[in-house]
């Protein structure tokens, strides 16, 4: 389906079928929250300066997993092939709940943003500067939740703290620290960097926006992988290509998700939201929508009602989404998709439409 620089109405792009349980409408989700602040421990400075982060929701054959992504660079005197990183899982108080570790491997240049590397972290996270945390029972949100045991309480991660504690360089040598966080340990939460409408690199940061006199509210708003694995068995023949294809290959489809709850003494029956889809220099190049349909009863304050995901037509260059507006268009880096509500329709057959909506060349500005 071919997508105009307008708007674009109903399901485009890939969709992925593992998404009907979290993604029907009016399915139930968990408390609304948001996702962790993920950071340089500025406790443990080494060569490793954590230079940005993100993450996403993955849904591995039914297996819901939370994954931070980190940039780092190498201010080290060399090159270097291994680095291993300590993330430490900070509730609000500022306390250290876990720890946990992650190996990038490669060729790490000296002062050269690092994004993604090989890695042991199995295939269905395909990139060694991502790690995933179990979801701990909960609903697929951007929120990261941890549950120390299996009769322990789920504690929400405001962040996650990432300092260096092995560096290799290609000569053989290295640099090692025995001063890594410890379960516990009670830290300053780090403090978010001010709004910038560009975002220079790395996959598109996921916005909400609140819009005056809405009945629905967003609550969540994040991106959503699905990875599933085929092949495996034997050869269907003798040969080189039929081995080949008798391989395990992992494959992958990305949508955005949002989670919303309705505020209004009516019940609705359809919600649908813009996504702004904005350039590296904060611009608009494309909107679409998504629609979620349903039975959505009116809610408390801390409430949702339901969620819906959508396919975004493009591709991946490294960790950059390049969207394709439509045939013919040029595509260009994501740098932020900003997600409003647009129209509600209601059970009683009456309409709330936004009064405002996103134009394409227009500036995004903050929430």
């Amino acid at each position: 389906m071919n997508i105009t620089l307008a708007r674009a109405a109903g399901t485009i792009g890939f969709g992925v079928a593992a998404l009907g349980a979290m993604c029907a409408s009016g399915a139930p989700a968990a408390a609304a929250g948001s996702r962790p602040l993920i950071a340089g421990d500025p406790a443990r400075p080494s060569a490793i300066e954590i230079t940005g982060a993100t993450s996403y929701v993955l849904d591995s054959r039914g297996n819901l997993q939370n994954v931070a992504c980190v940039v780092f660079v190498n201010h080290g005197p060399r090159l270097a092939t291994k680095v291993g990183l300590s993330l430490a899982l900070v509730d609000a108080t500022g306390t250290v709940v876990d720890v946990d570790v992650m190996y990038p491997r490669g060729k790490f240049l000296v002062d050269t943003r690092s994004a993604f590397s090989v890695g042991s972290n199995g295939q269905d996270i395909g990139n060694g500067n991502c790690h995933g945390f179990g979801a701990a029972g909960a609903a697929a949100r951007s929120t990261f939740v941890y549950r120390a045991n299996k009769n322990a309480p789920v504690q929400e991660v405001a962040a996650i703290l990432v300092s260096a504690r092995e560096i290799v360089y290609d000569d053989g040598t290295a640099w090692r620290t025995d001063q890594v966080p410890q379960t516990g340990d009670h830290v300053t939460l780090p403090v978010a960097p001010p709004f910038s409408a560009a975002v220079a690199a790395g996959p598109p940061r996921i916005t909400t926006r609140a819009m005056t006199g809405s009945p629905i509210e967003l609550t969540d708003a994040f991106r959503y992988e699905s990875a599933m694995q085929t092949g495996g068995g034997p050869p269907s023949g003798p040969g080189l290509l039929q081995v080949l294809a008798a391989l395990p290959q992992t494959l992958r489809s990305q949508q955005i998700c949002m989670v919303f709850g309705n505020r209004d003494p009516r019940g609705a029956k359809r919600v649908r939201v813009d996504l702004a889809i904005v350039d590296r220099t904060g611009k608009i190049g494309g909107i679409e929508t998504l629609d979620s349909r349903g039975k959505f009863a009116p809610g408390t304050p801390a409430d949702d009602s339901g969620s819906a995901c959508e396919g975004i037509q493009g591709r991946w260059d490294g960790d950059t989404f390049m969207y394709s507006p439509a045939e013919g268009v040029p595509a260009f880096a994501v740098g932020r998709i900003v997600v409003s509500p647009e129209i509600v329709d209601f059970a009683d057959g009456t309409t709330w439409m936004s009064p405002t909506y996103p134009v394409v060349g227009e500036s995004i500005t903050a929430p």
